[in-house]
């Protein structure tokens, strides 16, 4: 009996202990909380009345010394990993640590949503409601605000009435809601969310003219490969309106203009166009020009001049390495050198700038304008003056009127009207005059055309980029697409001769070594 007793004992205080520990978990009120405790209180009565001394006696024991110790370090080991759960869910931190960062929200996206002010719900739905690489997306916007933002995973098959009401069409969608504002992605990535947070999130839309009536390529055809329909696709995408403007009608370029886009007038401007473009600069307008070489005539050079960007009468020749050609001279320059500006921060690839003429910062001495080269090409490049013979021999050899790489080709000027002497019409009610004028200029009317941003992703970054500035929002950048690459390192002879002497003979004969030492010292005893 005495030993029963002190049985009775130990397992009232084991029913006790889980039966408080599954009071704090469930509570209360759950079957197997007050089944344990119960359980517990009667066994620990039973010991009391049969025998307390012998365990007292128990408690005394070596072995049950031990016991407790080997106890107390379990439940201190339990405590330290439970406490550093929640450390780790109350301050919850992610670490990237692939070279591209593909496992982090672009720095643009993360701006996005960290400027979010209420709550922001995204529902994903997805066959069988899973999808680990979406769900890891998902929980990237979260981790970037989630104070604001939430997410869940949904299988369409299991909620057709959500599916109905949020108006799903596909698989794979995510429809976001913001306040009162909703939208479906359809092909979820990170561009296209962060795309569609803009879209819920942001404030009106923004208008781009592209100018027509002189030759410019056609925003509509698909299949013109000197069009600008998927330009125009891409500015659709990022929330932007786009409508054509025929310039040389249009008394002035309209009020709701964000941005008028100029490319690549193939006839001279008239006069009238030329005053209706720097009436629309004075107003405080946004111009985005992409001339090409012996485009534009001389009127139009001017203009731009006087807003500070110098058009050069030529066009760059550089150097092209073709598979087994070997290298030859090109009127397509590649880069990846760039200006100090909002619209190339973070750009370290190649962009592609096929018959282009330089363009120059021309800002100097005059105030009001400020002027950022924006692209440079590379120093084996020239900028050729005998235009004529590129295009009708399609010969070009570097001389002393021509100038030596590096070049510009891009340019973007902030005029600030006031420094020029410029007062602005009033603004219409409820809104801000403005006080500053902004241009972007490119040397080549083809590297935003539909054969290029099919063929270089950066360019079409490029470009919206360029756009994004313009209206003043530089948060409506594209991002970049990020992928997993192999990481490399290049050794010398004599490093990879350590590396084969460490792993394959040093290495293991030292493991054997001590193997045999050991073996040898346990067998002598």
């Amino acid at each position: 009996m005495a030993r029963s007793a002190s049985l009775f004992g130990l397992l009232g205080l084991l029913f006790l202990a889980f039966g408080f520990a599954g009071a704090a978990l469930v509570g209360v009120g759950d079957a197997y909380v007050l089944l344990n405790l119960v359980a517990g209180g009667t066994l620990v009565l039973a010991y009391l009345a049969l025998g307390f001394e012998d365990f007292r006696n128990l408690l005394g024991q070596r072995s049950t010394r031990y016991g407790a110790g080997a106890t107390v370090y379990t439940l201190l080991f339990v405590a330290l990993v439970g406490g550093g759960n929640y450390l780790a869910t109350r301050h919850h931190h992610r670490w990237d640590v692939t070279e591209a960062g593909i496992y982090t929200l672009a720095p643009q996206s993360q701006k996005v949503v960290g400027a979010l002010t209420q709550e922001f719900d995204m529902t994903a739905f997805v066959e069988g409601g899973q999808d680990p690489q979406l769900e890891s997306l998902l929980d990237s916007y979260r981790y970037a605000a989630p104070a604001h933002v939430k997410f869940r995973m949904v299988d369409p098959d299991k909620e057709p009435a959500l599916v109905d009401q949020m108006k799903i069409t596909t698989a794979r969608s995510v429809h976001l809601q913001y306040g009162n504002e909703s939208f479906v992605v359809t092909n979820p990535a990170e561009e296209t969310i962060t795309n569609g947070v803009i879209r819920v999130s942001g404030a009106a839309k923004k208008t781009v003219y592209f100018a027509e009536g002189n030759g410019e390529g056609d925003t509509q055809n698909s299949q013109d490969p000197r069009g600008y329909s998927s330009a125009r696709l891409g500015l659709e995408q990022e929330n932007y309106e786009v409508k054509t403007l025929l310039l040389p009608a249009a008394e002035q370029v309209p009020d709701d203009a964000s941005v008028l886009v100029i490319a690549g007038p193939e006839r001279p401007l008239t006069d009238h166009e030329v005053e209706t473009l720097d009436a629309y600069l004075r107003r405080g307008g946004h111009v985005l020009a992409l001339v090409g070489p012996r485009q534009g005539d001389e009127k139009l050079p001017k203009l731009l001049e006087k807003w500070g960007v110098r058009l050069g009468n030529d066009i760059v020749i550089d150097r092209e390495v073709r598979l087994f050609e070997g290298p030859r001279l090109g009127i397509v320059p590649i880069t990846k050198s760039y200006g100090t500006h909002a619209i190339t921060q973070n750009f370290r690839d190649y962009t592609v700038y096929p018959q282009t003429r330089t363009v120059d910062p021309d800002a100097a001495g005059k105030k009001g304008l400020e002027a950022t080269a924006l692209v440079k090409t590379s120093s084996s490049s020239w900028a050729e003056t005998d235009v004529d013979a590129v295009f009708a021999k399609g010969t070009a050899s570097l001389d002393e009127k021509d100038k030596k790489g590096p070049l510009n080709v891009a340019v973007a000027v902030t005029a600030k009207l006031q420094d020029l002497g410029i007062t602005p019409p009033p603004a219409a009610e409820g809104k801000t005059a403005p006080d500053q004028a902004r241009l972007v200029v490119f040397g080549s009317v083809m590297f935003a055309d539909n054969q290029e941003l099919s063929q270089s992703r950066l360019n079409s970054d490029l470009f919206l980029n360029a756009v994004g500035w313009l209206v003043g929002q530089e948060e409506l950048v594209s991002i970049r697409s990020r992928s997993v690459r192999a990481s490399r390192a290049e050794l010398t002879s004599v490093q990879a001769l350590q590396v084969f002497y460490l792993s394959v003979l040093i290495v293991p004969q030292l493991l054997i070594a001590t193997g045999i030492t050991v073996w040898w010292r346990r067998k002598s005893r």
